[in-house]
């Protein structure tokens, strides 16, 4: 019985393969930056008024679609995010990006279309669903700021719980992961201004070296982790920006540097946060500079609901099997899914898209980031399994 309920949601996913396929290539050939999705969100808007399915704005460029049931019930809340990053694509593939530094290297093209074919059929039989669903195309993930916006256009405010889901190139086709609990990390963005004295280069000693200064500090930030983080609670520090510098014979006068610090506990910030403007603050004073330092929030920690993990544990297993559902490891990967924590319960799983023997293995964030195109319709499978499974449809 098990296995015929499984076989059924994933083939009627399949049939509908070579569109979602299409839609997942032209999205790919038309990302946007984060909170400018604008051709993305009047796509997806378009779709859905096609499908006969009302929607809302959720801030400039997030969309909530509403699906309604047959009587009055529990509001479950399905996301997908739609932005892409600010990189150059490498693939040669014919559905490559059209769009200069811009790129779809993180797989929420394959969200967004899976979600869209889960809204047609969800619509379709929209007679057995005994509540309601909204249907979450949320912008802005890869900076941080887009979940928050959608929660507060109050556009999610009645929601009763939240699933999500993310293709995952470290996983292989047909194999999924979640977890109980702390799912993924929180981040800060970090930014540090450091200002000297420029001054010619053959007389450093009427400067003050903002570059040498802001050399000496990325080191030093490193003892953040060594020296200040408790070796029994994973902390990542990334600088990943340093600029300096205008001239080859001038003394620097401004440096700058930004990077993010990743970890599993909520309490852990305000002890990094602390170390980072100390560390900064005493190693621009040792050349004589000033250092300026301030925060942002990209991501808080994911926490999956017990209760809803089962949900989506039972779900995925009838799309893949049980034996294909595993245990998520702990995760320093950030995600701004935590900013539904305020409205409601969620839980969040990763499914595989990596296929070797097609030659897609390439990291997420990686210029030849590609999926196997056989996880869509199991993405769009898991987004319908898991409604079957919250509202008890058989």
């Amino acid at each position: 019985m098990c296995k015929e309920k499984k076989m059924d949601i994933l083939s009627e996913a399949k049939k509908r393969q070579e569109e979602l396929v299409s839609t997942r290539r032209y999205l790919h050939q038309h990302p946007e930056a984060s909170m400018q999705e604008y051709e993305t969100a009047e796509y997806v808007r378009r779709r859905l008024d096609e499908m006969g399915i009302p929607w809302l704005e959720a801030g400039k460029t997030g969309t909530v679609g509403m699906i309604e049931g047959n009587s009055p019930g529990r509001i479950l809340g399905l996301r997908g995010d739609i932005d892409a990053l600010e990189m150059t694509e490498l693939n040669p593939c014919s559905y490559a990006s059209k769009n200069p530094g811009l790129m779809h290297a993180c797989g929420h093209d394959g969200h967004t279309a899976a979600l869209l074919g889960a809204a047609a059929y969800l619509q379709e039989h929209r007679d057995r669903i005994p509540g309601k669903i909204k249907l979450i195309f949320q912008p802005g993930e890869e900076n941080g700021q887009g979940a928050r916006t959608v929660v507060e256009s109050g556009a999610v405010k009645d929601v009763d719980g939240i699933f999500g889901l993310h293709v995952s190139n470290s996983l292989p086709i047909g194999e999924a992961t979640i977890r109980k609990g702390v799912m993924s990390s929180a981040n800060d963005k970090f930014r540090i201004w450091i200002k000297g004295r420029g001054c010619h280069g053959s007389a450093p000693q009427n400067g003050a070296d903002a570059l040498l200064a802001g050399a000496s500090l990325v080191q030093s930030l490193q003892s953040v982790i060594t020296r200040e983080s408790d070796p029994l609670k994973p902390t990542v520090m990334t600088v990943g920006i340093f600029q300096s510098g205008t001239a080859f014979n001038i003394l620097p006068e401004d440096a700058y540097i930004e990077g993010s610090i990743r970890v599993l506990e909520e309490r852990q910030r305000a002890v990094n946060r602390n170390a980072i403007r100390r560390i900064a603050a005493a190693t621009a004073t040792a050349y004589k500079c000033q250092a300026s330092v301030d925060f942002e929030i990209t991501a808080k920690v994911v926490f999956n609901d017990h209760k809803m993990t089962d949900t989506a544990i039972r779900a995925a297993s009838k799309i893949l099997g049980a034996e294909a559902v595993k245990e998520q490891e702990l995760s320093l990967g950030a995600e701004d899914f935590a900013e539904y924590l305020e409205t409601a319960p969620v839980t969040y799983i990763n499914i595989g898209s990596r296929n070797e023997e097609k030659g897609i293995s390439s990291p997420h964030h990686h210029g030849t980031f590609d999926i196997d195109e056989d996880c869509l319709p199991i993405c769009m499978a898991m987004y319908i399994q898991y409604a079957w499974e919250y509202f008890g449809i058989e």
